[in-house]
């Protein structure tokens, strides 16, 4: 029986370089299985070529949030997940195309904000590279009142101690009013620091930053950044058997944002799948480069000496983000 491998593309991703590149790759060392798909859709491979019912691996290349969820609970796949890790929110999916505002007449849900949890409680994200940049409205996570204890990555720890010592000196008075907005580590509101930057709309004609708060100011980033809190979660992946022998979360430093969630699925779910996970900024094909390593060079991930040699492969591309195995 064929081995089968997924590979859940994110919006955008699928269409820039890795999506380009992930095609090349398998039309180059596959056949397609079936007719060929309408363009945009899922597509699946047989590999090696001419091999047909024989085929040692099975690709399915899928662009949806309900094709990830069935792929973690399919018996003994390969998952890899390529795209944004959209700040800790989770992975998103949509349609091809690099639009960072999807047209709202076209996309009344604005699939940006629209995100497979497996995460923390709350993640850290930009007011102005991901609210605005997406037209995107998360529900905020208020540190004011939010648990320290709760589950939060440590950045947002850190937050919520340093904005509750502030949000006491405030309401003891021991800070003027007009001294609020440069106060560093409070929880500040836009709509009174930054006034202009709050009433700004987007191309879907939204406010993304009206109402909302931040506890960072980078006030020397260009351009100028702010940094709030946002609720997230761990619902979906809470749902999942991970039945998959491994799954490769290949985007923007998943070991910092979706670790903790996925061992505590994994014990919770008494399951076996390993996880290769990024450090840092990733901004390589990793799929592509999974794929070689498996289907060109043979090598088992589920084997450990052969997947330290599949992680040596991903480590040593461009941009790779410092991929670990957990």
């Amino acid at each position: 029986m064929a081995q089968v491998i997924v590979i859940a593309q994110g919006i955008e991703i699928r269409s820039v370089g890795q999506g380009t590149i992930l095609q090349a790759f398998l039309t180059a060392n596959c056949d397609r299985k079936g007719a060929a798909p309408a363009a945009g859709a899922n597509n699946t491979w047989r590999f090696p070529k001419g091999s047909a019912a024989k085929a040692t691996h099975e690709i399915r290349v899928v662009y949806g949030m309900a094709d990830l969820a069935a792929a973690l609970d399919l018996a003994d796949a390969l998952v890899v997940y390529e795209g944004h890790s959209r700040y800790g929110q989770g992975p998103a999916f949509g349609p091809e195309g690099r639009d960072h505002v999807l047209d709202k007449k076209k996309f009344p849900v604005n699939l940006w904000g629209v995100h497979f949890r497996m995460g923390y409680d709350a993640t850290d994200t930009e007011c102005v590279g991901d609210l605005l940049e997406h037209s995107v409205m998360p529900v905020e996570h208020d540190l004011t009142v939010a648990n320290p204890k709760a589950f939060l990555p440590s950045a947002l720890v850190t937050a919520t101690t340093n904005v509750r010592k502030q949000d006491s000196r405030i309401r003891a008075k021991k800070v003027k009013a007009k001294d609020v907005c440069g106060l560093t580590g409070a929880w500040r509101p836009l709509d009174v620091c930054q006034p202009a930057r709050s009433g700004t709309k987007t191309a879907r004609g939204e406010l993304p930053l009206k109402g909302r708060h931040y506890y960072v100011h980078k006030d020397h980033a260009k351009p100028e950044e702010f940094l709030t809190a946002v609720k997230v979660g761990s619902a979906d992946i809470d749902k999942a058997k991970l039945a998959c022998r491994v799954l490769f979360m290949a985007s923007c430093s998943s070991k910092v944002h979706f670790h903790a969630a996925l061992i505590r699925r994994r014990t919770a779910a008494k399951s076996a799948c390993r996880f290769l996970l990024t450090g840092q900024v990733c901004q390589t094909s990793h799929a592509t480069t999974f794929l070689k390593q498996v289907l060109i060079k043979k090598l088992d991930p589920t084997a450990k000496r052969d997947m330290n040699k599949i992680v040596k492969a991903l480590n040593g591309e461009l941009m790779s983000g410092n991929v670990g195995v957990y």
